[in-house]
């Protein structure tokens, strides 16, 4: 069966020399081989590093023993905390690598634009380039850029830009900016809840902000099943309108959104039940796989869709089909 991976991630080395430059956050630091992300968090890099810049065979060798015809690749998080020069170079440059890549595997790798968002005009000029120039399919962000998050009007222009182009967001997390979380530590104030935590904020606001009544034909993928929000979703319908808000703006329940311009990948969670639940509130038609490499284990992910009670046209769904709603196809 055809498999589209829609969460496949990497650095350029663009992006390592500019952190490694930094005495700001997020920083790198070569001898210890730790990126550091706040004064709080340290995260080694290990086995997983040279696996975010290896973008040759290794990588395509793992995708066809699993059978992943092709992998939208996006930049890890950092990149859009940059300082303003640095960032529109370092986006360019990840951007024109990925780009290399996709000619030299054609049908194989597919591009994800990262942006220098701080930036909105150079943003949105780098995303007419990726999109019209380079063939990419989506903008990669994520759920914080230190100081500022993406349901904040200035950025409101992206959004518009990529609903414009055809093209779809993916909103992946990032630490949240919160003491409470990150006085514990990466593994808590990371992928332990974290992410989860700020990117389930981040498109909650970017709901109640009217975003999606602005722009209507705006798509957002979001992985790890939803960030738990598909549990959650009736009780925030009904909480949402228990008395009148005017600081509310969405003009439809938030599970409108979640069936219309928001859908979720598989990656990072191998829960049955999360599945389930997801399924049952936001339909199949509304699911893609994701792997998440190399933050998880791609080979455990693809177990863990092919192992899920599923008929034979919601798996095709899963793995290829649905990816059309977002105009990406395998060539």
């Amino acid at each position: 069966m055809k498999k589209i991976d829609f969460e496949n991630h990497f650095y350029d080395i663009s992006a390592i020399d500019a952190f490694a430059a930094r005495s700001d956050y997020p920083k790198y630091n070569r001898e210890t081989d730790i990126i550091s992300w706040t004064k709080e968090i340290d995260m080694p890099q290990g086995v997983v590093l040279p696996k975010l810049l290896d973008m040759g065979e290794s990588r395509l060798k793992l995708m066809d023993s699993l059978g992943i015809d092709a992998a939208v690749i996006s930049c890890s998080p950092g990149v859009e905390q940059l300082g303003d020069e640095a960032c529109i170079e370092v986006c360019r440059k990840t951007n024109d690598a990925l780009s290399l890549l996709a000619k030299k595997y054609p049908g194989r790798y597919i591009g994800s634009a990262i942006l220098p968002v701080k930036n909105v005009k150079a943003a949105c000029d780098e995303l007419d380039r990726c999109i019209g120039e380079l063939g990419f399919v989506a903008w990669h962000t994520h759920s914080n850029y230190g100081d500022s998050f993406p349901d904040e009007d200035a950025y409101r222009p992206i959004f518009r830009k990529a609903a414009e182009l055809g093209v779809y967001v993916y909103l992946h997390p990032q630490l949240p900016n919160m003491d409470r979380m990150l006085d514990l530590g990466f593994t808590f104030g990371g992928p332990g809840l974290g992410f989860t935590v700020d990117t389930s904020i981040a498109i909650m606001r970017m709901i109640a902000k009217g975003v999606f009544d602005e722009i209507p034909n705006l798509k957002v993928l979001l992985g790890h099943l939803g960030e738990g929000l598909p549990f959650l979703l009736d009780r925030i319908d009904n909480r949402m309108n228990f008395m009148p808000n005017p600081k509310l703006k969405n003009g439809k329940p938030p599970s409108y959104y979640f069936k219309n311009n928001i859908m979720v990948t598989t990656s990072g969670n191998m829960s049955p039940a999360a599945f389930e639940c997801t399924k049952n509130v936001l339909g199949i038609e509304n699911i893609l796989f994701g792997s998440d490499h190399p933050f998880e284990s791609a080979v455990d992910m693809v177990k863990f869709a092919d192992e899920l009670p599923l008929s034979d046209a919601e798996r095709e769904a899963l793995y290829w089909k649905n990816a059309e709603k977002l105009n990406v196809s395998l060539r």
